[in-house]
């Protein structure tokens, strides 16, 4: 790799970075194998600098870093404004992960796996068309630029994803739980428990008012409500002066039970990686703490032009997060919902967070929302859908987090990132129904 770059001309920046993905999937729908393969992908991606100009060549077939530098330094000239140059080498962290015990956990026991995990599906009603996902996913990235920085890591992700469908008559009813670790040592028989209590609690169809209530959302759907925390700490909205938060370093705008972190360099975590895109090393940043702004989130570019440090960020589609973790409560789940009169249970929703990043707003279609009436779960309601703003709810109307937090994992082994969220309770949340 450094004897490519050793080709660059003079006065000019170059980085070669490469990655390689192989995959192994099994996946049962309607309680019928559909999937079982493995599967290679590889990405050789060329930046280089030239004249505060930065262009970008890409291709997926193998040995073409002699092509694609050729294609830089061919496009250079039309290339985007920067004032970053690239790192030189640093020390990177060391992030432990618990790895395959016992051996290369293949196809084939990831099919006797997903075959367990569907017959437990079947077994609790026969009616249920059961889906199953078992996937590893193993990832090597290298970096290596003109300014001496040369790493490379690997990692591997395991996940299963478990539920399946009910159909009575007209009524539709899905329930869809994954999980995510960094070996296959999941908890397999929690994950059965957790969709077997959901379809449970969700058969009975009860009737829902509209009108304003207090509603628990899931971790998952936690990570819809923070989105727009997220994008008004990015760095590219900071610097294009779009986030209303660009001025708000150090005030205090949300309750003061919210603190948001990332960590890119948490233990056994999916998403955790000793560099991030540009080759800075990953850390935590303390985004939010005790509600008030701290931390934005940077790569080399939008750090440079903040006049600030990267903060390890950097992704393909520039800052973003790597690893978020909201900060829990002191409650149980079950003493959450004990204490609502009437309310919601939202587990999983259609369409929410389609609005303006930056207002706040986020609504949704209810697609598995649990009626709570004097502290207990009745049933499951239909046709609705929730809307919130996000800045005030979790100002004003921040009732409680979980104690307990769940891992969720992000958007995949090209561009990985998760979450560890509580259960959140807010109050006066707008439910509109049928």
């Amino acid at each position: 790799m450094t004897d490519i770059l050793a080709r660059l001309p003079q006065k000019v920046q170059g980085e070669l970075y490469t990655q390689t993905v192989r995959t192994q999937e099994v996946k049962f729908t309607d309680s019928q194998l559909e999937i079982l393969k493995q599967s290679e992908h590889c990405c050789t991606t060329m930046r280089v600098i030239k004249a505060g100009r930065l262009s970008i060549a890409v291709s997926s077939k193998p040995g073409s870093e002699a092509a694609v530098l050729a294609n830089a330094l061919e496009t250079v000239t039309f290339g985007i404004p920067v004032t970053f140059d690239f790192p030189g080498n640093s020390t990177l962290p060391v992030i432990p992960e618990r790895g395959e015990s016992g051996g290369l956990f293949g196809l084939e026991q990831m099919l006797v796996l997903a075959k367990e995990l569907k017959q437990a599906v079947c077994d609790y009603d026969a009616r249920i068309a059961a889906e199953v996902v078992i996937r590893r996913t193993e990832t090597e990235a290298s970096l290596v630029n003109s300014a001496g920085f040369n790493n490379r890591y690997q990692k591997t992700v395991w996940e299963a994803i478990l539920g399946g469908q009910l159909i009575q008559g007209d009524d539709f009813l899905g329930v869809t739980i994954p999980l995510a670790a960094t070996s296959p040592q999941l908890d397999y028989v929690g994950l059965k428990q957790e969709v077997t209590q959901q379809f449970a609690w969700s058969k009975q169809i009860v009737p829902f008012a509209p009108g304003s209530y207090p509603v628990i959302f899931a971790p998952a759907q936690v990570g819809f409500l923070t989105a727009p925390f997220l994008a008004c700490l990015n760095g590219k909205a900071i610097v294009n002066k779009i986030s209303p938060w660009k001025d708000k370093l150090g005030e205090k705008l949300l309750d003061s039970r919210v603190t948001l972190i990332d960590d890119g360099t948490l233990p056994l975590s999916v998403a955790g990686k000793p560099f991030d895109r540009d080759g800075i090393p990953t850390r935590r940043n303390v985004l939010i703490e005790q509600g008030a702004v701290n931390q934005f989130l940077l790569d080399c570019q939008s750090a440079q032009e903040l006049g600030r440090d990267s903060t390890g960020n950097s992704t393909a589609d520039g800052p973003a997060a790597h690893h978020v973790l909201l900060a829990p409560g002191e409650l149980s789940v079950g003493e959450l919902i004990r204490n609502i009169d009437t309310g919601l249970l939202i587990l999983e929703s259609m369409g929410a967070w389609s609005g303006n990043s930056y207002s706040g707003n986020v609504s949704g279609n209810i697609s598995l929302g649990l009626k709570i009436e004097k502290g207990n779960i009745v049933g499951r309601v239909k046709n609705c859908m929730f809307s919130l703003n996000a800045f005030e709810h979790f100002r004003d109307h921040l009732i409680a987090f979980s104690r307990e937090t769940k891992d969720v994992g992000g958007r995949g082994p090209l561009d990985s990132s998760a979450t560890t969220y509580p259960y959140a309770v807010l109050g006066n949340v707008c439910i509109t129904a049928e």
